[in-house]
């Protein structure tokens, strides 16, 4: 069983949304098990969170072989990625335009509708079916 945050049906595709409300200096790359979190001359780790969206992703593509996932991390605007950050990883105030580059993906449409449909008879919440679409 995997949980995801926020999954958005959007023309390109679907998009994983995960959220970190987490503020300071952080360091992390995309095949490294730990990232570093520097608040206040503290240094705190974490796991990489990409690991887990990567691990929500491929089980959406069982059930949506044919349609772009697309994933995204998601950091409070009080945090910065002094030496980088990874690609699928925003700070709340570059979402927008990190997101921008999704448009030059082509439309799906219709088997984006028919995807959705089918994870939303598996979805579960607090173990019982979703009847409705989130």
């Amino acid at each position: 069983m995997i949980e995801i945050e926020r999954l958005v049906l959007i023309e390109q595709g679907l998009l994983i949304i995960e959220t970190y409300p987490m503020s300071g200096h952080l360091f992390g790359a995309d095949h490294i098990d730990q990232w570093t979190q520097i608040i206040d001359g503290r240094s705190f780790k974490f796991t990489n969170p990409l690991h887990r969206i990567y691990n929500s992703k491929h089980a959406l593509q069982t059930l949506a072989p044919k349609i772009p996932i697309f994933c995204r991390i998601v950091f409070s605007e009080n945090s910065n990625f002094p030496k980088g950050k990874p690609e699928e990883v925003s700070v709340i105030d570059s979402l927008s335009d990190d997101l921008k580059s999704l448009s030059e993906y082509p439309s799906i449409n219709q088997q984006g509708q028919i995807a959705w449909e089918r994870i939303i008879r598996v979805a579960r919440t607090d173990g019982q079916s979703l009847l409705r679409d989130v």
